[in-house]
């Protein structure tokens, strides 16, 4: 079997994304304009019952997925208040899926000329191949999964790591942000982070985003929920894979509001109190917490960012759920934070620039071993499940 990484994979992919013969009867203008596939399809947000699909195109278009089990016989097409969507970023939710079920699906979107008031002019559809994902499954004995961390924008060192996660199988990949360095526009989100990250997932491996503190700076920082939000619109949620329960945090920035390099444009006071109380609700209230094997935390900053001095707080949370593990990034150099070191009662495992750490769980044993980019391993360790 020929396994095809990297940028080689994305070229496979490009070359076989064709254009579509699109109904010249249509009783609006139809020109011979289609679209280019500029990235993705990218799977966002996997869930047990639900997925996000993200792509974008070169020029305004609509977008449809187009799925099913066995045969690809279903179709979602996006609205916001009626109207579907029209951009060069298209995001698509499939709901009402089953958990631990593979089903094949492609994307489309159609080219618009002009969003006339009457009769709009329209282009042709580009179709990408067709790919297959796997749903979220608790049922699952066992999961295995890949984290990488603080890219900042370097595009060789993605293409790096994910030739790392390719040699393993693994159910989905985790960023702990960082990505960008700051937001500039959507086509250095493109090149510098979804697009190299797509072409190593190649269609099929789901992509978890955690924000980094550097997503919070730049003109484009407050558009990149549009891009990288959770199904929920927010960057804090949880998913559950096999054994493993996953809670996402948003560590948010380093360094308190009043810093004068933000001029008072920043409210993390707020947000984090509003993540807070839903972290709380979420360690307390959520089954899983109490009865899955393992309890993942992952987050950007291993010291949980700025919090006004009451990090301790959330240190507590996580101790008094039992949480087994916390992997971040941010320090740019690996890290283990032994239990007790903290306040903690489980290790913080802090990964560095060109690492990742391979995460296995089963039902009585969760490991982690870290490479480097050159395979090397730079440290391993198991936790074994206690008592909740």
């Amino acid at each position: 079997m020929l396994v095809l990484m990297g940028s080689q994979a994305m070229a496979a992919r490009t070359s076989s994304k064709q254009a579509v013969d699109d109904d010249a009867n249509a009783p609006y203008k139809t020109f011979d304009s289609t679209p280019a596939i500029t990235m993705g399809p990218l799977l966002l947000d996997m869930a047990d019952t639900s997925v996000v699909i993200a792509w974008m195109t070169d020029a305004p278009s609509d977008a449809k997925v187009s799925y099913g089990e066995g045969k690809i016989e279903q179709e979602v097409v996006p609205q916001v208040d009626g109207l579907v969507p029209v951009g060069t970023m298209h995001r698509v939710v499939i709901r009402g899926l089953s958990p631990g079920h593979t089903y094949q699906y492609r994307v489309s979107s159609r080219r618009v000329i002009a969003l006339k008031p009457y009769w709009p002019d329209r282009g042709r559809t580009v179709e990408s191949p067709v790919d297959s994902f796997t749903t979220f499954d608790t049922a699952k004995p066992a999961t295995r999964f890949a984290v990488m961390t603080d890219t900042h924008e370097d595009v060789g060192r993605i293409q790096a790591l994910m030739r790392l996660v390719q040699q393993t199988p693994v159910d989905f990949v985790v960023h702990t942000g960082d990505s960008l360095n700051y937001g500039v526009n959507e086509n250095q989100l493109k090149d510098k982070f979804l697009e190299p990250m797509a072409a190593g997932l190649q269609g099929h491996l789901p992509l978890l985003y955690v924000r980094g503190n550097h997503e919070y700076r730049g003109e484009f920082a407050r558009s990149l929920g549009d891009y990288l939000h959770s199904q929920n619109g927010k960057y804090f949620y949880t998913r559950d894979q096999g054994p493993v329960h996953l809670v996402v945090v948003d560590t948010g920035e380093d360094k308190p509001d009043a810093t004068n390099v933000y001029a008072g444009l920043n409210n993390l006071r707020d947000y984090r109190q509003e993540e807070f109380a839903w972290l709380q609700q979420t360690l307390a209230d959520e089954a899983r917490t109490r009865t899955g094997p393992f309890t993942v935390v992952l987050g950007h900053d291993p010291e949980w960012g700025w919090l006004d001095g009451h990090n301790d707080a959330w240190m507590q949370l996580a101790n008094r759920a039992k949480v087994d593990l916390f992997i971040a990034g941010h320090l740019h150099h690996l890290k283990r934070f032994a239990p007790g070191s903290r306040g903690n009662d489980f290790p913080i495992l802090a990964l560095g620039q060109d690492q990742i750490a391979r995460v296995e769980a089963s039902e009585q044993e969760l490991k982690v071993i870290v490479v480097d980019r050159a395979g090397r391993t730079l440290d391993a360790f198991s936790i074994k499940r206690k008592s909740k």
